[in-house]
């Protein structure tokens, strides 16, 4: 009846009695779940009681701290993720509903949370490019021996990471270089994990047509678009860029032709020469 007491005034925000509670029962277990397995600290921060997760956060040996910052990642709540992250910045698995490989800066950057990426950033959070899908290092050998399938969904998830607008834009020094980039690597991983084919490509699409929009365009002190860009794209072999923007491209590429470059199609099926006419 305690416990059951402490889980309902965590779950509706009571302050006095979680307060009185704390103070009263040293022998409380803060740690105690409800029939669906969730412990206070999950339930408030659900519920967004800030004041009660402050005081929670308070109490040594608390469990599932990590599961309460995804949480509260996931739910935009960046006053609950600041006070989390005050004391803590360690992730445990303890009861977790996400997977073991989405992290803190992961998940906000799946979640466009550019208030709370930047906050993990400055931090020292990090999204981990993947290892080359042929690595043979031990980890990788591990994972793609033990679970395969799991293995690739922890390099979608990364990539997902990488490719959002949100994390571009506030981790890259380029963020349209670095999306070309991306770009690339995606397509690549495309062909060789057929059966993923499709998660690759979203985040492909959305690394290019995002990098530009968070960046707010490149010109060169000309005014000309910056052929840099041009001409990686040309190379990857990416008809579409700049979030639409046609013009500025087709404007490019023909200062490219006056430079002598020479611009070989991008594609050489007959769908796709049409869809590329106008260059």
């Amino acid at each position: 009846p305690t416990e059951e007491r402490f889980l309902e005034a965590a779950e509706y925000g009571n302050i006095p009695v979680i307060d009185r509670m704390l103070e009263e029962l040293p022998d409380l277990n803060v740690n105690c779940v409800d029939y669906m397995g969730q412990n206070a600290l999950q339930l408030v921060v659900d519920n967004e009681h800030l004041e009660v997760t402050e005081l929670l956060l308070k109490q040594e040996n608390l469990a599932r701290i990590g599961d309460a910052l995804l949480l509260a990642i996931s739910k935009g709540y960046i006053r609950i993720v600041e006070a989390i992250l005050e004391d803590f910045f360690a992730y445990d698995e303890d009861g977790t509903r996400f997977s073991h490989d989405i992290t803190p800066i992961i998940l906000a950057s799946h979640c466009h949370e550019y208030e709370i990426v930047h906050i993990l950033l400055r931090k020292g959070a990090r999204i981990e490019r993947p290892h080359d899908y042929f690595c043979k290092c031990n980890s990788c050998l591990y994972h793609q021996r033990h679970d395969s399938f799991s293995h690739s969904h922890s390099r979608i998830n990364a990539y997902k990471g990488l490719a959002s607008p949100t994390y571009l834009s506030l981790s890259s020094e380029d963020p349209v270089l670095t999306a070309l980039e991306l770009s690339n690597e995606l397509a690549v991983l495309a062909n060789i994990e057929k059966e993923f084919k499709n998660d690759y490509k979203k985040p492909s699409m959305q690394s290019i047509l995002n990098g530009d929009t968070e960046a707010g365009g490149h010109f060169d002190k000309g005014g000309r678009t910056n052929l840099v860009r041009l001409k990686l794209a040309i190379k990857y072999e990416l008809k579409k860029m700049w979030s639409g923007s046609l013009l500025g491209l087709s404007c490019g590429l023909r200062t490219l032709r006056k430079e002598g470059h020479c611009l070989c199609p991008l594609t050489s099926s007959p769908a796709q020469n049409q869809s590329s006419a106008w260059l």
